[in-house]
């Protein structure tokens, strides 16, 4: 059984799949399983792109797994604080405070809380997705 075939077995079938199986990366390339070599131009669809199997990066996973996995944002926690502080500390001087979540979906919503935090209307904001799109998904879904 390929790896194809086993995930179309399994797998929702949301997603419309190319045609090859990628096996392992590094830095910006990747390998499918036929050794066939590509440049990933997707970096993780929106996620920072920092390469595949950068050592830097592996190293600083390792340490932190060993350390602590995660910690939800109800308890305090120094790496999420120090982290809170570098961004306020880039970011322009109007930018006071901020919220981490973990998704574009979540950002979204998130986004959409504030807005009608900060104009005061409880109502639509504006956000309505197109025919055959979905809101907060910037690529289009298929039609049925």
């Amino acid at each position: 059984m390929t790896i194809q075939d086993l995930e179309n077995q399994f797998t929702s079938g949301l997603y419309t799949k190319r045609p090859i199986a990628i096996v392992r990366g590094s830095g910006a390339h990747l390998w499918d399983s036929d050794e066939n070599e590509y440049i990933d131009c997707v970096g993780g669809q929106g996620a920072g792109n920092l390469g595949h199997a950068n050592p830097a990066v592996a190293v600083a996973i390792a340490a932190q797994a060993q350390t602590l996995i995660s910690c939800p944002e109800m308890f305090y926690n120094d790496k999420r604080a120090m982290l809170i502080q570098k961004l306020i500390s880039i970011a322009p001087p109007s930018i006071r405070r901020v919220y981490l979540c973990n998704s574009g979906t979540e950002a979204v919503e998130a986004a959409i809380k504030f807005a009608r935090v900060a104009t005061g209307r409880t109502g639509s904001t504006g956000c309505r997705p197109q025919e055959g799109q979905i809101a907060g998904r910037a690529g289009r879904s298929r039609k049925r």
